[in-house]
């Protein structure tokens, strides 16, 4: 694939190979974080209470 003008720029293309389980890997792990990420957050406004935390607002 070309996208850069090779009247202009040294480098016009660049090779790549796309290996389905280096996809599938960082598809894993990026789903995986993203949960870890929301876990926290979620488990501590399940322990808060609506009355409590709108009292002094």
């Amino acid at each position: 694939m070309k996208f850069l003008s090779p009247d202009v720029y040294y480098i016009s293309e660049l090779p790549s190979e796309i290996k389905a389980d280096d996809v599938l890997w960082v598809t894993m792990i990026s789903f995986s974080l993203s949960v870890v990420a929301t876990i926290y957050p979620a488990w501590r406004a399940s322990r808060t209470q609506p009355a409590e935390a709108l009292r002094y607002e």
